[in-house]
């Protein structure tokens, strides 16, 4: 669980920068500055949605190998051995 909060907050943060660059971005008065501001604030948005993206398939992978884990301890204990342990 310590992943998926890290990596909810690596794209809060980058949602923040892209709102903050394009913001700057109005407020600068410089043709260069506006785009290199714009230009950041795309990028902040692509890097977090790039990383949103690795959090999506970390979870389907983790989502995948618990239920072959639980699929194959289920075949290999037999229902009649769980009868008689309990």
């Amino acid at each position: 669980m310590k992943a998926e909060s890290a990596i909810i907050i690596t794209i809060a943060v980058c949602v923040f920068l892209s709102f903050y660059f394009s913001l700057l971005s109005f407020m600068t008065t410089e043709d260069l500055m506006k785009q290199q501001f714009v230009l950041l604030a795309v990028y902040s948005l692509l890097s977090g949605v790039i990383v949103f993206g690795c959090l999506l398939i970390y979870l389907i992978i983790m989502e995948i190998f618990e239920k072959t884990t639980l699929t194959r301890l289920q075949i290999s204990t037999p229902l009649d051995e769980q009868q008689q342990n309990a």
